[in-house]
């Protein structure tokens, strides 16, 4: 439904620029894939961006205080992104045992290790349950960055705003977990390569 709902509209407002597919080819089970976060925009940008059979097997991490607080906004927000209820404050136990058992069954995740939109489109510490959640179910972690998209949809907003701003989205290599590796050490990798993938790449060639 998203490939033919959502992404006309998104590719309209955002005219994305979209790197590092090539990067995806050597996937060969499921994986996390983590993603700075600035916008609404966001998730159906990287659903759009994803080759189909990814994506269509793409389930993503939605804050259960804000897409799950009543019935028809959750139904929604389920039907168009394949997504399930994490929960932002406690031990988050019930995400990522969803997410574990999704990615048992072959599904990919998508998550936001910052927990919430950036205010002001730059990159905020990554929580631990992304890498906690690859480290439990012996998965990569696939990189995204994303760049522009709180100018299009800045946070606060629920529709696009008039902007020229160059929205892009770029898939990075994934990141096999390590032998004797702690949740945030890989943690740290995620961000790492997270903040290079969402640099202005484009300005600075």
């Amino acid at each position: 439904m998203h490939q033919t709902v959502l992404k006309p509209y998104v590719w309209a407002c955002a005219r994305p620029r979209v790197e590092g597919r090539e990067n995806l080819e050597s996937l060969s089970g499921p994986a996390v894939f983590v993603a700075n976060h600035a916008s609404h925009l966001d998730t159906p940008l990287i659903l759009g961006a994803l080759p189909r059979p990814l994506a269509s097997r793409l389930a993503v991490g939605a804050a259960a205080d804000y897409f799950f607080t009543s019935t028809m906004t959750g139904m929604s927000t389920a039907l168009l992104f394949n997504a399930f209820p994490v929960q932002r404050s406690g031990t988050r136990r019930r995400g990522r045992g969803v997410a574990l058992s999704l990615l048992d069954e072959g599904w990919n995740v998508l998550l936001y290790p910052e927990g919430t939109r950036s205010l002001d489109g730059s990159l905020g510490a990554f929580k631990s349950g992304a890498a906690r959640l690859c480290l439990e179910a012996g998965v990569p972690a696939v990189p995204v960055g994303l760049y522009g998209t709180h100018a299009v949809i800045p946070r606060g907003r629920r529709l696009p705003v008039r902007s020229r701003a160059r929205v892009c989205v770029r898939f990075g290599q994934p990141i096999a977990p390590e032998a004797g590796e702690t949740s945030h050490g890989l943690r740290d990798r995620m961000r790492r390569r997270v903040s290079e993938l969402a640099a202005d790449w484009i300005l600075a060639r």
